[in-house]
C-alpha cells in the first residue's frame, strides 16, 4: 500500500508530499503503516542558506536565527563533498569512496556516514540512493545535535516518531559546492 498526498502546513505551503506506506514484516511479526513526508519545494541555496542559518547562526529575538560565516578551514571538507558528488553518474565509485568520520566533544561522540544502499524495484531494476547520517549521543542544546536535526529537517525525511530519517544531496549540487569552496579558499588566502 502506497498512498501520497499533497497538504497544507504551517507554511501555506502546498507542495510537501506526504507518503503512506506498509512495512514489510517480518516472520510472526504484524503489519505496520507509517507515514512521513519529504519537503520538495525548497531549492539548494533555500536549503542551505536555512540550514547554515539554523546550524551556526545566532537566534534573534523574534525566533529566525541570523546569517553565518563559513570558516576558509571548512574548504577541504566541503571540496571532498563536491567531488564527491561530482563523480558521475558511477554507483561502483561512489560506494568505493564512503564518506565517514568521527569526532568527539567533551560530553559525546559523533560518528558521521555518507553511504549508497541499493534497492530492487518491483520492475527489476536495481535504485541506488545515498544517506549521510549522524550517530551520537545527543544532547539538546549543543551544536551539533542542532546541526543534526536541522540537517535532517532541511533536506530529508520525517518518520512517524516525530525525527527525521534520512536527507541526501545531489549530484547537481556539486557545482554550487565548488563554487563555495572557491570563495572559502579565496579567503583563506588573503593576508591576515
Amino acid at each position: 500500500m502506497e498512498k501520497t498526498d499533497f497538504f497544507v502546513c504551517r507554511c501555506h505551503d502546498v507542495s510537501h508530499q506526504m507518503v503512506l506506506e506498509t512495512l514489510e514484516p517480518m516472520e510472526n511479526e504484524e503489519h505496520v503503516v507509517y507515514g512521513c513526508f519529504h519537503i520538495v519545494h525548497l531549492e539548494f541555496w533555500e536549503k542551505l542558506k536555512n540550514a547554515t542559518k539554523y546550524l551556526f547562526g545566532k537566534k534573534r529575538k523574534d525566533g529566525d536565527f541570523d546569517s553565518l560565516l563559513l570558516r576558509p578551514e571548512d574548504a577541504d571538507r566541503m571540496e571532498w563533498f563536491a567531488n564527491f558528488l561530482d563523480r558521475g553518474d558511477s554507483d561502483t565509485d561512489k560506494v568505493a569512496v564512503p564518506f565517514h568520520f568521527t569526532f568527539c566533544s567533551n560530553e559525546n561522540v559523533y560518528d558521521v556516514a555518507f553511504e549508497a544502499y541499493q534497492n530492487t524495484l518491483t520492475d527489476g531494476s536495481v535504485q541506488t540512493k545515498y544517506e549521510m547520517s549522524v550517530s551520537v549521543s545527543l544532547k539538546p542544546g549543543n551544536v551539533f545535535y542542532r546541526l543534526y536535526r536541522a540537517a535532517k529537517y532541511l533536506l530529508g525525511y520525517c518518520s512517524c516518531y516525530g525525527d527525521f530519517d534520512s536527507f541526501e544531496f545531489m549530484p547537481t549540487d556539486a557545482a554550487k559546492l565548488h563554487r563555495m569552496v572557491s570563495g572559502l579558499n579565496f579567503c583563506r588566502k588573503m593576508p591576515k
